[in-house]
């Protein structure tokens, strides 16, 4: 199980901060080679907000999905899975326009879906623009930061993150892709593509 530890950047100023977070590669293959495609993350946190950005490259790019709580995984996505109990998770899905899905549950069949005024509460920047796209055939490098506010975990009772033990994993995904794939920053060992598995979450602790 790989390790990481979240930085306390109190003061995080995302006009310049961002630029600034370590990126860990999401390069556990899985199930199927990721043709072309090539993907990282980088997080920290100022005790009421985790920070994200995702580093992605790749040859085909969709995004049709625009409303909250659409399945997003189906076009070019990155997503955050955090558990801060033993029992259940949250899963937090963006497209690469950065819209939003969020959902809490103890595996993949018990999942109820987070409240989108909850849900918009989470500021996505994505460096490809809003709009629905679709690149075929051409290299492109795209980026996504996301800023979680700690209310975002309602489930949870947390006052802040500070000195918080959690595990977690972070994905690359595409359902719907001209060649779909799953990566993962750590692995997983299942028969089929599944990221519902928190017995290969990784541990996150936060400063």
């Amino acid at each position: 199980m790989k390790e990481l530890f979240v930085k306390n950047m109190i003061g995080f100023d995302p006009e310049c901060d961002f630029a600034h977070l370590e990126l860990h590669p999401i390069d556990s293959e899985n199930w199927h080679a990721a043709w072309q495609t090539t993907a990282g993350f980088g997080i920290s946190h100022d005790l009421q907000n985790i920070f994200l950005r995702f580093r992605v490259r790749e040859t085909n790019i969709l995004a049709r999905f625009q409303r909250m709580n659409d399945p997003v995984y189906e076009d070019s996505c990155v997503e955050f899975f955090i558990s801060f109990e033993k029992d259940a998770y949250y899963n937090l899905e963006f497209n690469c326009i950065g819209t939003v899905y969020g959902a809490y549950g103890r595996n993949r069949k018990n999942r109820a879906r987070l409240d989108e005024k909850l849900l918009a509460t989470i500021q996505t920047i994505p460096s490809l623009g809003r709009n629905k796209l679709q690149i075929i055939d051409r290299e492109t490098e795209w980026m996504l930061d996301v800023i979680i506010p700690v209310t975002v975990f309602k489930f949870s009772n947390l006052g802040s993150f500070k000195n918080i033990t959690a595990h977690g994993n972070f994905y690359k995904c595409g359902d719907k892709l001209e060649v779909p794939h799953y990566l993962s920053w750590n692995p997983i060992v299942a028969e089929k593509p599944d990221f519902h598995r928190p017995e290969y979450f990784g541990k996150l602790t936060f400063a």
